[in-house]
């Protein structure tokens, strides 16, 4: 049976959940590098990662098509796209120094927000350019397209780190998943450090990885832009027409 994997940030490390054809999720673990991370999870027939690939530079500066179209599916949920750095803005040290260097390069600072997951960005921007052909199988989504796209293409009424938000999501995946719940309320309780909602985002990435072998996987946008090193810059998702 093929084997499609889901894989979020969560503070120092990353969680990756599995996910089998028949979009049973299988486990959940975390390691601290996204090389180990995929490692364990090469052989997936899809790996869906809620973090950028591909990046604009100073040679082509600005926003990412795939983040514009992103934040316009997903009415008052659009803040949870972050804005993206523009490359060089990773080699900084120092979060001002980061915020001056986006800013003389595409006219935008960053966010508190996006200089906090900086290393994540580097970590899986390596990953790539050593292995631009990994990009096959290991893609760039955002779990709340994912989610968007599951609940028939409607934006979700509440924040994810909220009780309302968290039974909201899991009620849509309910709609394709019959072990969601348990799977959730299981790894809770055992993966220890890991926000609620981490786990959840790894979920929605995993499901929507495993309904590709069922439905066409589009992207945002329809003919994504490519970066000074040939990555793609698109958001996945499943057309469930």
């Amino acid at each position: 049976m093929a084997l499609f994997f889901g894989i979020d940030g969560c503070r120092n490390e990353w969680i990756a959940v599995s996910c089998d054809s028949d979009h049973n999720f299988q486990k959940a673990f975390v390691e601290k590098s996204i090389q180990a991370t995929h490692e364990c999870t090469k052989e997936a027939n899809l790996t869906l990662i809620d973090i950028p690939i591909g990046l604009k530079d100073k040679s082509n500066p600005g926003k990412r098509a795939c983040d514009v179209a992103a934040r316009k599916k997903l009415g008052k949920q659009w803040r949870s796209v972050f804005s993206v750095p523009q490359r060089e803005s990773l080699e900084q040290e120092t979060y001002e120094d980061a915020k001056r260097k986006n800013m003389n390069i595409c006219g935008v600072g960053l966010t508190r927000q996006t200089w906090c997951i900086m290393n994540k960005i580097s970590e899986v921007d390596s990953l790539l350019i050593r292995n631009s052909a990994l990009q096959l199988r290991f893609r760039e989504t955002h779990p709340e397209i994912c989610f968007w796209c599951l609940n028939k293409k409607k934006a979700l009424n509440d924040k994810k780190k909220t009780e309302s938000g968290i039974k909201e999501r899991l009620k849509i995946m309910k709609g394709f998943s019959e072990n969601g719940d348990d799977f959730y309320n299981k790894n809770r309780n055992l993966l220890r450090g890991v926000k609620s909602d981490d786990i959840l985002d790894a979920m929605a990435a995993a499901l929507t990885a495993s309904l590709s072998e069922q439905f066409i996987l589009k992207t945002l946008p329809e003919v994504p832009e490519v970066d000074s090193f040939g990555l793609k810059m698109e958001i996945v998702y499943v057309a469930i027409d």
